[in-house]
Order: structure tokens, then C-alpha cells, then sequence
């Protein structure tokens, strides 16, 4: 079987030689100074990607900072994008809360209460707002699920607008090459 693939590659194997790779009209290069100009470019261009690597963002850890409302939009620098969110969050899970202490509140009442019509009167009371409560909690966890997603698409912006700067710094726009 050893010596089966051995021949088999063998067989298969192209050969190459250095004339081959080294001729410059392959790639397109008609002189040596066309040869020295692209690898100019290409270094110039490989220090961009560089630069790009250490400074972009992993959407997916934006992801996972979105955990903690607006902290995937602040850490890809839409502030005022976070803020809102961070904002809204606050608002709905805030409101939730005050009826479902509200609910809590009325709740307690009920159990103490020792008359027919204070009990049916309390749990009604209760009811309302914690019906209030699980509404605005499940706004709030919709908007949270939101956050998340929209953190990914934020970071794939931000990523392309700091790629779009750092060509804009460097001089060269006709550059091809692009972070996705």
C-alpha cells in the first residue's frame, strides 16, 4: 500500500521549476522596476492589514459585552447609539419593576386581609399591575435580544469604517483588498 501511493504520487506530481515562478510576465510585470513597484504596494499594503488586525473589533465578543445593555455599542464607539439603548433598557426594566413592587405591594395586603371583599378587592388590585409588570419585562428582554444582534451589525460597521480611515491615512485609495 506504501509503495502503491509512493507511484501513485509520483505519477500525479507536476514538476516546477524556478523559471516558472520567476517568470515576471506571468504576473503581469513587464520590467523589474513594475516587479519592485508591486512589492512596494504589497508590503505597504500587508503594514495596512496590520494596522487593521490590531485595531478591529470581534463581533462576536460585542456580542457577549451587549450582555450588560449599550456596552456593545459604546465598545464599537456609538455612543450616542448605546446611550439609547442603555436608556430604553432602564426605562422598561425600571418600569417593570415599580408595578411588580406595586403588584407585590397589593399581594401582600391580600394575604393579610381577614374581609371577603378586601380579598377579592387586593388580588384584583395586584393583578393589573403585575400584568404590567411581566409586559414591560418581556419589552425589555425583547429589546435586550435586539441589542445583541444589533451589537454584531454595529461592529461590522464600525470594522469597516476604521478600515476605511487607516487606507484614507495612508495615501493609497485604490486599494482592493477589504476586510470581508
Amino acid at each position: 500500500l506504501t509503495l502503491l501511493i509512493f507511484f501513485a504520487v509520483e505519477i500525479f506530481a507536476q514538476e516546477s521549476s524556478i523559471d516558472d515562478f520567476s517568470n515576471a510576465l506571468k504576473y503581469g510585470w513587464e520590467t523589474q522596476t513594475q516587479r519592485m513597484q508591486h512589492r512596494d504596494i504589497l508590503s505597504e499594503k500587508t503594514k495596512l492589514l496590520q494596522i487593521y488586525d490590531l485595531n478591529k473589533q470581534n463581533p462576536y465578543m460585542n456580542v457577549l459585552k451587549s450582555a450588560l445593555p449599550g456596552f456593545g455599542h459604546f465598545s464599537a464607539r456609538r455612543y450616542n447609539r448605546g446611550t439609547v439603548i442603555f436608556s430604553i433598557e432602564v426605562a422598561l426594566f425600571g418600569t417593570g419593576y415599580y408595578f411588580y413592587d406595586q403588584a407585590m405591594n397589593m399581594y401582600h395586603k391580600y394575604e393579610e386581609a381577614d374581609y371577603i371583599g378586601d380579598i377579592n378587592q387586593y388580588y384584583l388590585d395586584a393583578r393589573t399591575p403585575y400584568m404590567y409588570s411581566q409586559g414591560f419585562f418581556v419589552l425589555g428582554m425583547l429589546v435586550w435580544v435586539y441589542t445583541a444582534f444589533d451589537a454584531m451589525k454595529v461592529t461590522k460597521e464600525y470594522n469597516i469604517d476604521l478600515w476605511n480611515s487607516i487606507t484614507e491615512d495612508s495615501g493609497m485609495h485604490n486599494i482592493s483588498i477589504s476586510p470581508n
